[in-house]
C-alpha cells in the first residue's frame, strides 16, 4: 500500500496519521501535505503518528528528507514544532536529527504520551490535566 496520511485538527494541533509503506517520494509527498495543511490552517504544532507505517528508507534518503523539510519550511515561512511518533525501522531518528541540526523544533518519540508531554506548553504540562485524556482525544481521529 502506498504511503497515505489522514489529517485532522482540534484547532491547537495538526494531527497526521501516516499509513502504508515508506519510500522517499511517498514520505516527501506526505511531509509536504502536512506542511501545506499547517500553513493553510495556521497551525504550528504538529503531531505525526507513523506507528501504522512500515518499511525502511536509506540513511541518505533520511538525510535528504530532513534537509528538504527544513528548506521547505523556510521557503514557506513555517516554523513548526513537530513531534514524530514512531519506532524503528520506520523512524530511527536520523532524519529528525538532520532537521533539528538545521534549526527545526523537532523530536522523535516512541509513544503518544511522551510526544504530547513535549508538545504541550509548560504551563499546561504542569497542570493536573492528565495526558491520557489528550491521547484518547487524538486516537479517536485515527
Amino acid at each position: 500500500m502506498n504511503l497515505q496520511v489522514a489529517l485532522d485538527t482540534d484547532g491547537e494541533f495538526l494531527l497526521a496519521v501516516v499509513r502504508g509503506t515508506v519510500s522517499f517520494d511517498g514520505i516527501w509527498r506526505v511531509l509536504k501535505e502536512i506542511c501545506d495543511t499547517a500553513l493553510q490552517k495556521k497551525l504550528t504544532r504538529i503531531l505525526v503518528d507513523t506507528l501504522a507505517a512500515e518499511g525502511v528508507t536509506t540513511t541518505l534518503d533520511r538525510y535528504k528528507l530532513g534537509v528538504k523539510l527544513v528548506n521547505y519550511c523556510d521557503e514557506n515561512k513555517l516554523w513548526p514544532v513537530l513531534a514524530f511518533i514512531g519506532q524503528p525501522p520506520v523512524v530511527n531518528g536520523f532524519g529528525v536529527l538532520v532537521a533539528r541540526n538545521r534549526g527545526l523544533a523537532i523530536e522523535q518519540f516512541p509513544n503518544w504520551k511522551q510526544a504530547l508531554e513535549w508538545m504541550r506548553p509548560a504551563k499546561v504540562r504542569n497542570s493536573a490535566e492528565p495526558v491520557e485524556r489528550d491521547i484518547n482525544k487524538y486516537l479517536k481521529t485515527g
